[in-house]
Order: structure tokens, then C-alpha cells, then sequence
């Protein structure tokens, strides 16, 4: 196995909103020797990237690829929020147009690869289903470990804290603090709202450049609301059957014991893929949220398994 950092310029995210970088760095495993047309794997990921290849991930990636041949990525998706849900919103940046017109077709140019499937954990297995429905044209499978779906479910407790914290301040006067200073694990609960916020209900004309989901006594503004729910994959996965019929390979797992109630949200999910015919695979797994990159070990060979060329 070798790994690589290569850097790409995106003209998507040229003059992004956040004023975040728009070269991007990613990091790239390939086998000692690359044989055209591997499958393509991309983590969508980005709170914690890091050059530093002495982590978990790296001993994942060491681990898997002895056993399998394909290209895998970790580009750098950070932004000022921390958090990234892989859309395009005028509040933070065209994100999945990056992915979908960009990383990809340059990746496939560079390392000649196949199959293109996406993988990732919350916010980036979100990501992973909602660009594979989207773009079955360019994606043929995904790995979603617990993400996020059934929002209400995912979202109630940090909305609760944020109408708290924001008693006697301004959002816009909360978020350029929270933005300014390295964040607490609370802090996180807030500009995980916020982030959300930014992607699923964006407004230019806002003091933050979004709109809330409540207004200030808490009450939830369904107009608002429903501009979240549009995005939810438990409420639109009926609006993309023709799309999950194309793919190859559909990977969803979830901890019985989630702290953001996804179990909720992924069994509600397999239980509609179910009804709806799509062929899939999920599992539930014992523990939590958190230090579960090794749930790759399971989902990256079921995708490998249906996606390598024979």
C-alpha cells in the first residue's frame, strides 16, 4: 500500500460564502501497483481531518487494503462550522457539485479507477446516501454508518440546548464567538444547529445567512421546518427508488445505543428500503456514537465485493 497527499483546486468553492480554503487536500491510499479500473472509495468526513496518517483511519486503511485492491480518499472537507452535509447552500458552499464535478472526475483522470462508492459516519453517511440518490449516474454504491435521518429525533436535544444558550444573545453574536475560538464539546451542539441551519435553510438576507428552525421562544417555524425535512432520507427515500435500483451496493449500520437517537432514524430507513424492494444490507451494532471507525472493516469489503470489476 502507498499513500499519497495531493492537493485540488475547486472552482466550485472559489469565493465560498465561509471563506474557507478552496484547495483542498486529500489524502489517497492506492495498492503498491494501480491497475486501471479499481472501485473508488471516498470518506466523507471532515471535523477531525488531519495530514497525520499515525491515527486510527490509517491503521484501518493498512489493515483493509492488504486484503483488497481500490483506490481510497479522504479529502479535507472542513468548514468554519466543523461540521460539513456534503449539499450545496449559497451559506456555505456549492459542497456536492465539488464532489460530484469536480474530486470525482479529476480522481478517476488521476488513478484510472471504475466503481465509485461513498462512505462515511453521521453527517458523512448522510452525505454518502444523499449524493448516491442524487447521482447514481456517477456513484454505484454507499456505506451509510448511522446517519443522519429521522431529524427530529437527531436534532430535539441540541435544539433545546441552543434555544438555552441563546437566551439574551443575538445568533449572529453566538456564532461569531463559537466561530472565533476553538470549540467545547457543548459549543458543538450549538454549531451543529447552526451548520444545519446553513445547509438546509440558508437565507443571505439573515444577519447569520440562515434561518433558524424555532424562533426565539422555541417553537418550531414550520416553513422552516420543512425545508430541513425535504433533506431527512426517512422522508424522501420514496422519491428516490429509481435511483437505488441503479445502485450496486447499499451499506447501513447503526449502535443500538446511538446518543443522537439514530437508531431510530436508520431502522426506520431499512425498514422503508425494505417495503420499497431495495436490496441492501443492515446491521446493528453494540455501543454508541463515537470510536467507530472500525465499522469500516465491515462496510468497505461488502462494497468491495460488488463493486470491483471481474
Amino acid at each position: 500500500m502507498k499513500y499519497e497527499i495531493i492537493k485540488i483546486e475547486s472552482q466550485e468553492l472559489k469565493d465560498n460564502y465561509l471563506k474557507d480554503p478552496y484547495v483542498r487536500e486529500v489524502l489517497v491510499y492506492t495498492p503498491d501497483e494501480i491497475e486501471e479500473g479499481l472501485p473508488l472509495f471516498i470518506e466523507l468526513a471532515g471535523i477531525n481531518w488531519s495530514p497525520n496518517v499515525n491515527n486510527r483511519f490509517h491503521q484501518i486503511m493498512t489493515h483493509l487494503l492488504k486484503k483488497m485492491k481500490a483506490v481510497v480518499v479522504n479529502p479535507n472537507f472542513r468548514t468554519k462550522y466543523y461540521l460539513n452535509q456534503y449539499i450545496n447552500s449559497p451559506a456555505v458552499g456549492n459542497y456536492e457539485n465539488f464532489i460530484i464535478k469536480e474530486l470525482i472526475p479529476g480522481l478517476k483522470e488521476r488513478y484510472k479507477v471504475g466503481n465509485v462508492a461513498l462512505f462515511g459516519k453521521s453527517s458523512g453517511g448522510f452525505g454518502a446516501y444523499t449524493l448516491a440518490v442524487r447521482h447514481p449516474d456517477v456513484i454505484q454504491g454507499f456505506a451509510d454508518h448511522f446517519g443522519d435521518s429521522c431529524f427530529y429525533y437527531l436534532y430535539a436535544n441540541d435544539f433545546v440546548y441552543t434555544i438555552k444558550a441563546l437566551e439574551g444573545k443575538k445568533p449572529k453574536d453566538l456564532l461569531k464567538e463559537l466561530i472565533t475560538k476553538t470549540p467545547s464539546e457543548d459549543d458543538m451542539k450549538i454549531l451543529n444547529v447552526f451548520g444545519s441551519s446553513a445547509f438546509y435553510s440558508p437565507n443571505l438576507n439573515s444577519e447569520t445567512s440562515f434561518d433558524l428552525p424555532f424562533d426565539e421562544t422555541g417553537e418550531i417555524i414550520d416553513e422552516v421546518w420543512k425545508k430541513w425535512l425535504s433533506f431527512d432520507p426517512v422522508k424522501n427515500v420514496e422519491n428516490y427508488v429509481d435511483s437505488l435500483r441503479k445502485l450496486k451496493a447499499i451499506y447501513l449500520d447503526v449502535g443500538k445505543c446511538d446518543e443522537y437517537n439514530l437508531f431510530i432514524g436508520m431502522r426506520s430507513l431499512h425498514k422503508k428500503l425494505q417495503k420499497l424492494g431495495i436490496r441492501h444490507y443492515y446491521e446493528e451494532f453494540k455501543g454508541g456514537h463515537f470510536g467507530n471507525s472500525s465499522r469500516y472493516c465491515a462496510s468497505l469489503p461488502y462494497l468491495y465485493e460488488r463493486l470491483k470489476l471481474n
